[in-house]
């Protein structure tokens, strides 16, 4: 409905809006500016900085926007909200601006003498499909899963490290990854937050900024991990494709 980007830099106060308006769509497109800001508790300053963090010039506009049919959420995606996220995220991949990076990205790996996913907890088991994804379409590919791992001097340093985190702040895996820079590794991360650590530690960062959720009394990180496996599919058959595009030009010479 909203774009991720702007979402995901709304504050506390502005997200508890925008789950309220998120809950009750209808009821707040009948709503004044006072009724709206009374039921949230905030002031209607407080809104209309809400509405123009959104990208709207203030309430009037917003509730024209999400008074359009095509606006509306279906039943689908009333219950699993990260739907629509997911949605725009994946449109994007077949912008121009992914599309470079993409190839970009790719041609380090194609450099590369083979490829080794690093992540742990969620992430590692990613890490682990990855690898296993990269194999099956014919990339030589490893996997670490174990953040201790002891790194040997001179080692990995012809390697591509695919790293995978959600929030890229992972210590244990900000250590393991300052160890294979000192050694030469290329990195590619993908995270959902392009200002964390491990993102601004790459040479290329796949940031996919869907919403956090939280397991039910526990701080177990529920973030759809959907656009990670998008990634590594659409990385694997775009290195698979360079490089028999690439045998058949050496091949005609």
């Amino acid at each position: 409905m909203f774009q991720i980007e702007k979402i995901k830099k709304l504050n506390e106060t502005e997200f508890q809006i925008y789950n309220y308006l998120t809950d009750h769509i209808t009821d707040v497109s009948q709503m004044t500016i006072r009724e709206f800001a009374q039921l949230t508790h905030v002031s209607t300053a407080t809104i209309v900085r809400f509405c123009r963090h959104l990208g709207f010039t203030g309430f009037s506009e917003l509730k024209f926007y999400i008074m359009q049919p095509n606006q509306v959420e279906t039943s689908l995606e009333s219950y699993y909200a990260n739907f629509l996220q997911l949605n725009a995220f994946l449109k994007g991949l077949t912008g121009d601006a992914f599309q470079e990076k993409l190839s970009q990205a790719c041609q380090m790996i194609e450099a590369s003498h083979y490829t080794t996913f690093m992540g742990i907890g969620t992430s590692g088991a990613l890490a682990a499909y990855g690898y296993r994804y990269f194999n099956n379409v014919g990339i030589q590919s490893f996997v670490i899963t174990d953040p201790y791992l002891p790194i040997p001097r001179d080692s990995y340093q012809q390697s591509c490290m695919i790293v995978l985190s959600v929030s890229g702040e992972t210590s244990e895996v900000i250590e393991q990854l300052d160890r294979f820079k000192k050694n030469g590794a290329k990195i590619i991360s993908i995270t959902n937050d392009d200002a964390s650590t491990i993102s601004k530690m790459s040479d290329f960062n796949f940031s996919y900024y869907m919403l956090d959720e939280f397991a039910h009394t526990t701080d177990i990180k529920l973030t759809t991990q959907l656009p990670v496996l998008a990634l590594l599919e659409v990385m694997a058959h775009h290195v698979k494709t360079e490089s028999i595009n690439q045998s058949k030009k050496l091949s005609s010479i």
